[in-house]
């Protein structure tokens, strides 16, 4: 029996992500999963007052940068991708922009996001 075709799936995922402390933070993570293709995430909306975060995709949530999408910068309206590396189970996690690339940081202000995620079921 030949192998399904794949479909390409566009995802939504809401979450929070604060910084901790200098480089150390937390984030909510979002599993799907994904065939051989392309994953892109574009970020809708944030609370960062930055307007942009940190976004990566990984294999089983293994951040080896050897990622589907290595730690990037993503700002408001942007999309970023790349093509899944690793098994079908992926994670994508968002996380503050200064925590990833410096700046000042409020550890008791959590950060909202809205993205959507389309990649190949």
């Amino acid at each position: 029996m030949p192998p399904s075709p794949t479909v390409t799936t566009t995802q939504s995922f809401t979450g929070t992500t604060r910084q901790t402390g200098v480089n150390s933070c937390t984030s909510d993570s979002h599993a799907f999963a994904a065939q051989d293709g392309p994953v892109a995430v574009l970020l809708q909306e944030t609370s960062d007052p930055a307007g942009a975060l940190a976004v990566q995709v990984c294999a089983g949530g293994v951040d080896n940068n050897n990622c589907s999408v290595n730690v990037t910068r993503i700002a408001v309206g942007n999309t970023v991708g790349g093509t899944r590396k690793g098994t079908s189970n992926q994670e994508l996690k968002l996380l503050p922009h200064s925590c990833v690339f410096g700046g000042p940081f409020d550890t008791t202000v959590p950060i909202t996001y809205r993205v959507q995620v389309t990649y190949q079921k």
